[in-house]
């Protein structure tokens, strides 16, 4: 039964991905800018409740209790931040990707050097997905993990096909269809685990999870989701700069409840299975041993909706940089012409799209979904945890553009950066964000951030 349940579901998605196909670059990267608040909101709240809002949260709030709502909390918190201060302003840059939008404020230079950061930091994001993904597959079917790896490639490459379109179509269902099966699988534990209500400790942070570790996600898992290019992607779908900004806000609201969800499931998985069980299984032990096959089944598809969902986003993000932002402008420059489409009312005017503006095929877009489809499901087998994967994502990141990007388009319009500076603090950033995912040591990670904001202010000029 689980079988024919995973091939229509599969079926359904592929379907989906492939209706949606339309040969058109607003379509394919921007949803036609046509998304309202509602749907702004459920595609930010299911592309952020993916691996590390599933079975990594329910495996910490297993191990160190309520402060387990910090991963998610902090990132709520970053997204409020976004939607009052940025998300206009993003909305009205008439862009369609985040690289494409700093050209306008930290000089073309930036831009392909962003772009690789962004391409490498959603691997490892993509590589978190797919490890949680054959997790799942393989509680749920019994098949060894690369058989399951490989159907959750065809699967995320099949859906990513139809882009932003295809995403946004489904992201509703899937947000409702992720909610209800929490508020399921917590009353069910509830039932034949009472005594976890009793046992609980509120705390914001405790031996655990210390203050520093608070702080780290404050600052570094905060600071993604002030900048990110994936939440600026549906931030630039929306039809206008109301859209955006109330869409966030549900977004983050969404994300507050279901961590609040996901953290009461964990701790009530306590006495259930052992006290020693490794984090990333915490949830699949319990559906293995604890729950009736029918909850198994239920639970297993919400884990895959959930996975899925923030899965092809990453896929699309990193597709459309590598595609817009780094080929596109390569084969742009190798042609000497400048295609120019318009991109409508905002600060960029115009954006090359190809020489001698040629019909958008696709044919570019689905071979980078492809190819970082495949580099994100070979680095899932290097054996990394599921938040090692996104923590070093997200040092990379924060550390490298989150400050750039954020100074740059608060003080666009007012002041400029001269682009030499930016292009220091992308570079030295970067490089102290990858010493502290490698290294593990949030100190790094406090530094890079330092450093790279410290640049980008030495570079202020007057208009």
């Amino acid at each position: 039964m689980a079988f024919a349940l995973l091939l229509l579901y599969a079926l359904l998605i592929l379907g989906v991905g492939l209706v949606a196909v339309r040969r058109t670059p607003e379509s394919f990267y921007l949803n036609n800018r046509e998304s309202g608040a509602l749907s702004v909101g459920f595609s930010i709240f299911v592309s952020c409740i993916g691996a590390s809002a599933t079975i990594s949260v329910i495996g910490m709030a297993f191990a160190v209790g309520t402060p387990a709502f910090w991963w998610l909390g902090s990132g709520a918190a970053g997204l409020v931040l976004l939607s009052l201060a940025l998300a206009r302003k993003i909305r009205s840059s008439g862009a369609y990707t985040l690289p494409h939008m700093v050209e306008a404020f930290l000089g073309p230079s930036v831009r392909p050097l962003i772009s690789v950061v962004v391409v490498v930091a959603w691997l490892a994001i993509l590589a978190a997905q797919f490890s949680a993904l054959s997790r799942v597959f393989a509680s749920l079917t019994g098949l060894s993990s690369l058989p399951c790896l490989l159907i959750g490639l065809v699967l995320v490459c099949g859906h990513t096909f139809g882009g932003q379109s295809a995403i946004m179509r489904t992201d509703r269902i899937q947000a409702l269809l992720i909610i209800s099966s929490l508020v399921l699988v917590l009353l069910w534990l509830s039932r034949h685990n009472p005594g976890w209500v009793g046992a609980v400790q509120p705390q914001v942070v405790n031996a655990g999870f210390p203050p520093e570790k608070l702080l780290y996600y404050f600052v570094v898992v905060g600071a993604n989701y002030v900048v990110c290019p994936m939440l600026f992607g549906r931030i630039l779908s929306a039809k206008n700069e109301r859209s955006a900004r109330l869409g966030g806000l549900v977004g983050a609201a969404g994300i507050a409840l279901c961590s609040a969800l996901i953290v009461a499931v964990g701790l009530s998985c306590k006495g259930l299975i052992p006290e020693q069980t490794p984090q990333d299984e915490v949830l699949t032990s319990v559906l293995g041993t604890v729950m009736p096959y029918w909850m198994h089944l239920v639970v297993s598809f919400a884990l895959i909706s959930a996975i899925v969902s923030s899965a092809d986003s990453c896929l699309v993000t990193a597709a459309t940089v590598l595609s817009f932002d780094l080929l596109g402008q390569l084969r742009r420059k190798a042609d000497g012409g400048k295609a120019l489409a318009p991109l409508g009312a905002g600060f960029l005017g115009e954006v090359a799209l190809g020489p001698k503006a040629a019909p958008f095929s696709l044919r570019r877009e689905w071979a980078c979904v492809v190819l970082l489809g495949l580099a994100g499901a070979a680095l899932s087998l290097y054996g990394k945890s599921i938040l090692g994967f996104l923590m070093m994502a997200y040092d990379m990141f924060a550390c490298g553009v989150a400050m750039p990007v954020s100074i740059g388009l608060l003080l666009h319009g007012k002041r400029r950066i001269l682009p030499r500076f930016a292009h220091a603090a992308v570079v030295a950033g970067g490089l102290l964000g990858l010493v502290a995912a490698l290294s593990e040591e949030p100190l790094w990670s406090y530094a890079g951030m330092a450093t790279s904001a410290l640049l980008t202010l030495g570079g202020i000029r007057k208009r």
